[in-house]
């Protein structure tokens, strides 16, 4: 297969892909975060107690935007920011028990989402195409090539 038809099956796949799980979506999963928003609670998730530096090294956002969505996350009581013990120029970013809460909710959509799409499939198939999708990320993440964080 030629470079060109390549591009062109992941095109098409990534086309599908993203209707099929609502990423076109005005917000993600019917709550009131946008794809972006979700992957900034996400995270915060995932590292703890983390600053927007960090969020921005595995985001790469504008940073602009991101400040924007931290200071949304905020105002909507999801995050909190509190001034570095350690180091006075730093704001350290955690989840508040509210961001906790929509986390889990987001958490559960997605899950609930994605079992939606593979219901049709063999316990077989499901397996199958969960092989393929570490053999797909180990094939564009591999640690030489790019990080993903």
């Amino acid at each position: 297969m030629k470079e060109i038809e390549v591009i062109s099956e992941i095109r098409k796949f990534n086309r599908s892909y993203v209707r099929s799980i609502g990423l076109l979506q005005k917000t993600f999963l019917d709550t009131n975060y946008s794809l972006t928003e979700s992957q900034v609670i996400f995270l915060v998730k995932e590292q703890g107690k983390t600053t927007a530096t960090a969020i921005n090294k595995v985001l790469q956002l504008d940073e602009g935007y991101l400040s924007r969505i931290i200071k949304k996350l905020i105002s909507d009581s999801l995050l909190i920011k509190e001034q570095s013990q350690t180091d006075k120029r730093c704001f350290e970013i955690m989840l508040s028990p509210k961001g906790i809460e929509e986390q889990r909710k987001m958490d559960k959509l997605s899950s609930e989402s994605v079992r939606a799409i593979i219901s049709h499939l063999s316990e077989t198939e499901q397996q199958e195409l969960a092989g393929s999708f570490q053999r797909i990320m180990a094939l564009l993440y591999k640690e030489n090539r790019h990080k993903t964080s």
